[in-house]
């Protein structure tokens, strides 16, 4: 007996049929946007979560940026006193790098004793020589709780090569990033260093994703249907809007074969999809495609300012648009050469990082240098809230805001006391306002907690298995 052939191209199968819904909504969600409120979610349903990493380096002035420190400025910058290990986070609090966030204390954690310990060992008490020098290993196992694997990437303390193990950031794109345009995007400021200070988000072992740092690269790979006419753009959604209309006959001869579980899931799928079309048809225009930036040299580093509002904006609005739930943002590579003159302190920022705790000069310009980065993110936070939900809540009560360093001070190069801020209620499950003081403590238990604020209660471990003892205790609401 004969058969026709089959096309096994065309073929739909429970298999390929289950596993092939997510990329269809994710082609029909691409690329439409709004402004102003956060786009694609259904009025009273729970807001996404969102989780956005800042990378920022060479340390911080310990006196300054935690809590209750500042009278330590004068005699010894990079000490603080032990003060209790929960402490209420208030404006009058917080030092001079800090207080530029002061209109969001309700909304942070700021976090002490924190230690990038994954950098120097691989089991909690012992110490292990392991590649690159400081500079190099931050940045690798910022996200990753890992360490760099050998290569042949040159630099102080190196060679070194990428990091081991996946980030926290695409740990987490990979289980909420697959209804979205981009599963997860990565800016940066003048990121011109080597490899791998340039790089803290990793998609697994030596994967690295490189940061975009020229704002037209990173608008081109954004909004490539930007400059489509209204003819076009009305074209690619009626296409768009199709794609389960073309399949909905093949769809029917496959449903009454599927289990009553897969029927669930595929009818749940159809639901969010058709819910989808809805909104294409209805909101087509609501989320704007913003002008072009325009062309500036992403390496002169005048264009240091510009081009970081620039991608800010950008990233806030791939959030805001629902193109993505996931983004990192480095304020330039590890070991940072930047100068800082629109923050008054003409000195380039890695050889200053390195001045004696008794050069009040520089350790002044190296404050300068932090408040000018801590307006940065307010900027971030402050736009976060104003932008609300279709639930009424705000993007920033449903985000997760990681702000973290490669090195805790500069001038010692030391991996204790990385300065963290947490900020965003992360959809209700942090509790904000706080300071808190930990006993030198793996940060590997930071990027469990950032897990579990995300809504995986299931994950207990990440990064190197050994410096890892669970989630930091009291960030939970």
């Amino acid at each position: 007996m004969t058969h026709d052939p089959t096309d096994y191209r065309t073929k739909l199968t429970r298999r390929r049929l289950l596993s092939g819904i997510g990329a269809f909504t994710a082609a029909l969600t691409s690329p439409i946007w709004r402004v102003s409120t956060a786009f694609g979610q259904t009025p009273k349903v729970a807001a996404a979560r969102r989780f956005i990493g800042v990378f920022s380096a060479n340390g911080t002035i310990a006196s300054e940026f935690f809590p209750g420190c500042s009278n330590l400025l004068a005699t010894s910058p990079n000490s603080c006193p032990t003060a209790p290990p929960d402490s209420p986070l208030t404006v009058a609090s917080l030092g001079r790098i800090l207080q530029p966030l002061a209109a969001h204390v309700s909304q942070m954690l700021v976090l002490k004793g924190v230690d990038m310990i994954s950098t120097v060992s691989n089991q909690l008490g012992t110490m292990t020589s392991k590649p690159g020098g400081p500079h190099m290993k931050g940045p690798g196992a910022m996200l990753t709780g890992g360490s760099l694997l050998p290569g042949s990437f040159q630099g102080a303390g190196g060679p070194a090569g990428y990091a081991d193990r996946i980030s926290v950031d695409q740990f987490i794109a990979n289980r909420i990033g697959t209804t979205t345009a981009f599963k997860s995007l990565e800016f940066g400021v003048r990121v011109i260093g080597g490899e791998p200070l340039n790089t803290i988000s990793y998609s697994g072992a030596n994967q690295p994703n490189v940061p975009i740092y020229d704002p037209v690269q990173m608008y081109s790979r954004m909004f490539a249907n930007a400059n489509l006419s209204s003819t076009q753009l009305t074209q690619l959604l009626s296409e768009r809007k199709s794609v389960l209309d073309f399949l909905q006959s093949d769809i029917g001869a496959l449903e009454p074969r599927l289990s009553s579980n897969d029927q669930a899931r595929l009818d749940a799928h159809l639901t969010g999809i058709r819910s989808i079309e809805q909104q294409l048809s209805s909101s087509a225009s609501a989320c704007a495609t913003p002008k072009a930036p325009p062309m500036l040299d992403p390496n002169d580093m005048a264009n240091f300012p510009a081009i970081g509002k620039l991608q800010m904006d950008m990233m806030l609005l791939a959030h805001s648009c629902g193109m993505t739930h996931v983004s990192t943002f480095m304020w330039a590579n590890a070991d940072s050469w930047q100068y800082y003159p629109f923050a008054g302190v003409n000195e380039e920022h890695h050889g200053t990082s390195h001045c004696s705790d008794t050069d009040s000069v520089n350790v002044e310009n190296l404050v300068l240098i932090n408040i000018w980065q801590a307006q940065q993110v307010t900027y971030l936070l402050d736009q976060l809230a104003a932008t609300l939900e279709s639930d009424g809540s705000t993007m920033l009560d449903n985000t997760v805001l990681l702000w973290g360093n490669e090195l805790g001070v500069g001038n010692t190069h030391d991996y204790k006391n990385i300065p963290w801020m947490l900020a965003g209620g992360a959809g209700g499950y942090l509790k904000t306002g706080r300071y808190l003081q930990f006993p030198d403590v793996p940060h590997n238990n930071l990027l469990v907690s950032i897990c579990n604020a995300m809504g995986f209660s299931d994950v207990t471990s990440f990064g190197i298995p050994g410096v890892c003892t669970g989630p930091l205790a009291g960030l939970a609401a």
